[in-house]
């Protein structure tokens, strides 16, 4: 997978996506991380913004720096293989599939706005799919976008050490959240880990991890309740 981030503050990656698993990922060439300084293609006395046409407030990114910067990229194998996402809440909430789709793709560009946002026609002409990360709102789109690619990478063959713990996720292949858990001392500050995960009864310890799952889930978020419910009741 060929990751591009398009930004105006590239000293801040690779950040978090250098270390650990995914450190190892990007030195082992899983994936590779291109950032781009959109400041490189600043026009008119090094501007790379301007304000709203009809007003309004703050600046948006100019059209031209963005397709200059586009148009520096390498081209792709093919009309079909690049993938272009910019962060809006105009966009689909980001979830555990969307990064399944992203997981498989080979060729992403990921635009990290700032100040108010982008022109609008950069968006149009070149097809961009727009993400919302949540109902909140960020300084720019530079955490997206390592939040983007994190989730999306750890999924990617070879990236984390045992498939089955991608399996056991929340969101993966249930809405139910995933099960409390616990590690030695078996006793910690007067809690206890719970005595059926010593009994060496694996599915006694199964059929515990889903009661607690589900009354997690139900308590915590109904909506995924709802759906594991429908699930349920639609697979018999």
């Amino acid at each position: 997978m060929r990751i591009t981030v398009l930004t105006l503050f590239p000293d801040v990656f690779p950040g978090p996506l250098g270390v650990s698993l995914l450190g190892k990922a990007l030195k082992a060439d899983v994936f590779t991380l291109h950032i781009i300084d959109l400041k490189r293609f600043s026009q008119e006395g090094g501007r790379v913004d301007g304000p709203p046409c009809g007003g309004g407030c703050g600046m948006l990114l100019s059209a031209r720096v963005l397709e200059a910067a586009i148009a520096s990229l390498p081209p792709p194998e093919s009309s079909l293989s690049r993938f272009f996402v910019y962060f809006s809440p105009r966009g689909a909430l980001f979830s555990q599939e969307t990064a399944q789709l992203f997981s498989r793709r080979q060729d992403i560009v990921v635009l990290c706005a700032r100040y108010e946002g982008i022109d609008t026609r950069i968006l149009e002409e070149y097809a961009f799919t727009e993400i919302s990360m949540g109902d909140y709102v960020l300084m720019g789109g530079e955490i997206a976008a390592m939040a983007l690619i994190e989730a999306s990478v750890r999924l990617m063959p070879g990236v984390v050490g045992s498939p089955n713990s991608l399996v056991e996720d929340s969101f993966a292949a249930s809405p139910l959240l995933e099960y409390p858990q616990y590690t030695h001392p078996v006793r910690w500050k007067g809690r206890s880990v719970p005595s059926v995960l010593l009994s060496g009864n694996h599915e006694a310890i199964r059929q515990w991890c889903l009661v607690q799952a589900r009354a997690i889930t139900r308590a915590r978020r109904p909506d995924l309740w709802n759906k594991y419910v429908a699930n349920e009741l639609g697979s018999m």
